[in-house]
């Protein structure tokens, strides 16, 4: 038996020991295994992604106020709800039922079961808890193409190792809400998100707040909180931004809850507001975990083009998709929008997002 067949059996054992202990940490080091990417300079993009509530849209980049899609696809065709999805680095797809999952290969051109390259049942194998299925608030590809199931049973967050196969198992299991961790009590897992070092980003509630978490590659620690209310986040390494930038920062952005500067001394603390925010990354140590930008969207989904000097994001209400200037600019207007095409059943306060792809 490989080296490396013989770990990833071991590892899923420690998950499922993990799982049934309730302990609170990660399961073991995938360092072994795989490692981060070293940052590098992203190629343009030449396709946006647009997920609404189970229909996916694909747009040519650069868009402009009259784009229209090339492609319109159902994700899930007969499914009753919207499945989840995601986008890998290469154009490459995930979509998962409450059952299953299904991988298709670049171009995406239909998502109909003939396409699917690969389609795995979601079993306590994969999933890490109890019986066959899952309650997956999200799926999400890290930069190393490895996938993560976000399962609100439990709730758990496991990993698929790369390459993906009929025969694949979690291989790392990340508990939360365990008493006596720092996740105590924020048992809804809302969605992940990786940086470019393999970070792995956690939005998770409780029945009285939420908070984005953090655990570093490779994952050997039990996450640790952000202190900051942060969803549909995106992260910009200044190692993404084109050659001929100016200047290239490492930003943090997303849909902000919370104040926007800490309150003078002897002064009560301001009302929260609900903004989308810009934050430079490190956090500077004198300003505190404030954003230095803002603007008053209430928004989906959120991606970030660097070689444009753009970002797009979803309007929650609407499902517009909105074009703004990066790096963000406090009380900025969108450079132009374009209407989301699902009608009002598809396009507000429903499941949506974006993704780049080549």
């Amino acid at each position: 038996m490989k080296l490396s067949t013989i770990f990833l059996s071991l590892a899923t054992v420690a998950g499922i020991a993990a799982v049934v202990s309730g302990c609170g940490a990660s399961g073991p080091s995938p360092s072994a295994i795989s490692k981060p990417p070293l940052p590098t300079s992203t190629p343009a993009s030449g396709r946006l992604y647009v997920d609404h509530n189970g229909t996916l849209y694909e747009y040519r980049l650069p868009l402009s106020s009259g784009s229209q899609p090339e492609r319109t696809l159902a994700e899930w065709p007969g499914l009753a709800i919207a499945p989840q999805i995601n986008v890998d680095q290469y154009g490459n797809a995930a979509v998962a039922s409450s059952q299953s999952m299904r991988f298709f290969h670049a171009p995406i051109v239909s998502f109909a079961p003939s396409r699917a390259y690969l389609s795995l049942k979601l079993t306590p194998a994969i999933t890490n808890i109890g019986v066959s299925g899952a309650d997956l608030s999200d799926i999400e590809y890290d930069p190393n193409e490895n996938i993560w199931l976000f399962n609100n049973l439990g709730p758990a967050i496991t990993e698929l190792r790369a390459p993906i196969s009929k025969s694949s198992v979690a291989a790392l299991a990340i508990i939360f809400g365990a008493p006596g961790s720092k996740t105590a009590g924020f048992t809804t897992l809302v969605q992940g998100r990786f940086d470019v070092n393999a970070a792995l980003y956690v939005y998770a509630s409780s029945s009285t707040r939420s908070r984005l978490f953090k655990l570093s590659f490779p994952y050997a620690r039990p996450p640790g909180t952000l202190g900051i209310d942060l969803a549909q986040a995106a992260f910009i390494d200044s190692s993404e931004w084109p050659p001929t930038a100016q200047s290239a920062p490492s930003l943090l952005l997303g849909q902000y809850f919370g104040q926007l500067q800490s309150p003078k001394p002897g002064s009560p603390p301001s009302p929260p507001v609900t903004v989308t925010a810009q934050f430079p990354q490190p956090f500077n140590p004198s300003q505190g975990r404030f954003p230095d930008a803002h603007i008053e969207a209430l928004i989906g989904a959120l991606a970030a083009d660097t070689y444009r000097y753009s970002f797009y994001t979803l309007d929650a209400g609407t499902g517009d998709l909105d074009v703004w200037d990066l790096p963000m600019k406090s009380n900025a207007t969108p450079k132009f929008s374009v209407t989301c095409l699902g009608g009002p059943s598809n396009c507000s306060h429903k499941s949506e997002h974006l993704f780049l792809a080549p």
